[in-house]
């Protein structure tokens, strides 16, 4: 028996790419998964991929920008299941784009996407998950620590989420619940290094490709949640790949001109 089997799970962006691949897992090491996002027919297709018969899933169509859809979501979990163990807060977004030139309804957009999503998520699951002594995890990024240049509403984001879960690590340990963020590097897609092509017509080619042109080997979306579920059995605080990634986090908190530094030799251009 596996540690997932019979447990409840709340996917968030779950209708495509590494919510799609988490969801995946947990399925198949016997879990039952509340699927959520956004988009109705994708969220009713990666079902019917995921689990012909139904029996392990449950989808609710949430915008987790909203608070009603959120609310809904979790009330929905109570109902059909009466219980929740994990709670994965991987919906979020991406851009491209010089701060200066980025609007405040883009900053806003990442923000609360990447942020205030996660906050709506975890007031709305709390009272469930610590009856369970649950997980929390949390979608960061390698750009929660230490970011290239011109993805500015992003790396703002992501810095602000890790300081959140920091923050939800210390206010629920009483409660017994785990919190864990997750810093991979470029997660391999189908779509990696054209996603962004009209988001940076007028920056450095280095701006449209994987991690703005981070030198890191993408990472393959099944090792990673591989790595995250096993991650919450042993209820890691964190997970970074690749993990070589922390010389470069220790060397910027030592002095900010030196991170700048490597970070600009690991860059292309």
């Amino acid at each position: 028996m596996t540690y997932w089997k019979d447990k409840v799970a709340v996917v968030t962006g779950a209708s495509q790419g590494f919510g799609k691949v988490l969801a995946q897992q947990l399925i198949a090491q016997g879990c039952h998964v509340v699927l959520a996002a956004r988009d109705e027919d994708k969220l009713s297709a990666a079902a019917a991929q995921l689990d012909a018969d139904g029996k392990q899933t449950h989808c609710v169509p949430t915008d987790v920008t909203n608070d009603d859809d959120v609310v809904n979501l979790l009330a929905e979990v109570r109902q059909k299941y009466g219980k929740l163990d994990a709670l994965f807060n991987i919906a979020g977004v991406s851009s491209r784009g010089l701060v200066c030139e980025t609007s405040i309804d883009e900053f806003l957009c990442s923000y609360d996407l990447n942020v205030l999503s996660t906050v709506r998520c975890v007031q709305a699951a709390r009272p469930l998950l610590e009856a369970s002594r649950g997980h929390i995890v949390n979608m960061g990024s390698l750009a929660s620590k230490s970011a290239s240049k011109f993805i500015g509403p992003y790396a703002t984001s992501k810095f602000a989420l890790a300081g959140l879960n920091h923050q939800l690590r210390l206010e629920l340990a009483d409660a017994g619940i785990h919190v864990m963020l997750v810093c991979p590097g470029p997660i391999a897609r189908e779509d990696a290094g054209t996603r962004y092509a009209q988001q940076t017509t007028n920056l450095p080619d280095s701006a449209a490709k994987p991690g703005a042109g981070v030198k890191v080997k993408a990472i393959d979306p099944q090792t990673l949640a591989a790595t995250v579920l096993k991650g919450c059995e042993k209820r890691q605080t964190e997970i970074v790949m690749p993990g070589k990634a922390r010389l470069l986090f220790a060397i910027a908190q030592l002095s900010g001109a030196w991170g700048d530094w490597v970070l600009r030799r690991f860059t292309s251009s």
